[in-house]
């Protein structure tokens, strides 16, 4: 990997995407658990044969064929968890918050009485602190998910 694989547009891309990336793996998570297990029954001791049996485990098996991607995107994520403690301004860290909540520029901007362009200025001043934490080899071994899904 290249010294700057996280560069200040990535970043912004990341805290932009925040919200829906951790929806979509919660999401994942819980589908993943189910496939093709029987809880009950006589089903619940033999074992799942090949066959797929519902549209819902389909979906969850193509997902799951798709791993590099998400395991870049968890990646991506614990980069950025792993530095929100170098946002020390206030009005930073509410915007930084209010983004990863997944609010929009222009409700952030009317939520704090500020403008739109100010707003970007604060994000871009965020992603240049994130980026200023020494960045280690990136590696994508994230089989162990322990990254803060929940808020």
């Amino acid at each position: 990997m290249t010294k700057d694989y996280y560069s200040i547009n990535k970043i912004l891309n990341i805290i932009k995407n925040y919200h829906i990336n951790i929806k979509n793996m919660k999401e994942l998570q819980i589908e993943a658990r189910s496939v093709g297990v029987s809880q009950y029954g006589i089903d619940s001791s033999m074992p799942k044969g090949n066959t797929i049996s519902s549209v819902v485990e389909n979906e969850v098996l193509r997902q799951m064929e798709n791993v590099k991607f998400w395991a870049d995107v968890a990646t991506d994520i614990k980069y950025v968890q792993e530095r929100l403690h170098k946002i020390t301004d206030e009005q930073e860290a509410k915007v930084l918050h209010l983004r990863l909540d997944g609010c929009s520029v222009v409700e952030i901007a009317k939520l704090l009485g500020i403008e739109r362009a100010h707003v970007y200025r604060l994000l871009k001043n965020i992603a240049r602190a994130i980026k200023s934490y020494p960045q280690e080899e990136r590696t994508n071994e994230t089989n162990d998910t322990n990254f803060a899904i929940s808020k």
